[in-house]
């Protein structure tokens, strides 16, 4: 009988499990969640390159300044004549050119004999009907802006013209 008393006496008087090892589960479940949760955390931090925070800091910085676009008006206007059959056609275009960088600015300006020449070249060797359709204007923007961009690039090293904008495109 008394091995009887002593096991009531532990279990406490309702026959429930003591307090104390509830409290020891939870508190190591909860240690073992925490362990697993900082585990993950830095396996995630390390697979996806967590790169010092100066690096991030710089990205950031980099990515936020946007100059604003600059235009360079090609004056005066480019008129050309076209030789269609037996009549003569004229084309008159004012063109500008879309960049964010001061020094295509600059070079535009200081190499307008050279710039002018190649879009004169480039214009001279369209087909007149063609230009009538807008995919003819959009393949000679196309072509100019990379002409301008091959003599920028070998007169600066910069290559940032983003477009070549028709003004204004009269076909007689």
């Amino acid at each position: 009988m008394a091995a009887e008393e002593d096991l009531k006496l532990e279990a406490g008087a309702d026959g429930e499990a003591p307090a104390g090892g509830g409290k020891k589960k939870i508190i190591i479940i909860a240690a073992l969640c925490l362990l697993v949760g900082v585990g993950i955390g830095a396996a995630v931090f390390f697979i996806l390159g967590g790169g010092s925070s100066e690096e991030a800091a710089v990205e950031e910085v980099v990515e936020e300044v946007i100059l604003p676009p600059q235009y360079v008006v090609l004056k005066p206007e480019f008129v050309m004549s076209f030789q269609v059959g037996t009549r003569q056609r004229f084309l008159q275009t004012s063109i500008q050119v879309m960049t964010r960088d001061q020094a295509i600015v600059d070079a535009m300006e200081l190499h307008e004999p050279m710039v002018r020449n190649e879009v004169i070249r480039i214009i001279s060797s369209q087909e007149f009907e063609t230009m009538r359709t807008t995919e003819g204007r959009l393949k000679l923007q196309e072509e100019l802006k990379d002409a301008l961009t091959a003599i920028m690039e070998q007169e600066t090293g910069s290559t940032d013209i983003e477009a070549v904008l028709f003004t204004n495109f009269v076909m007689q």
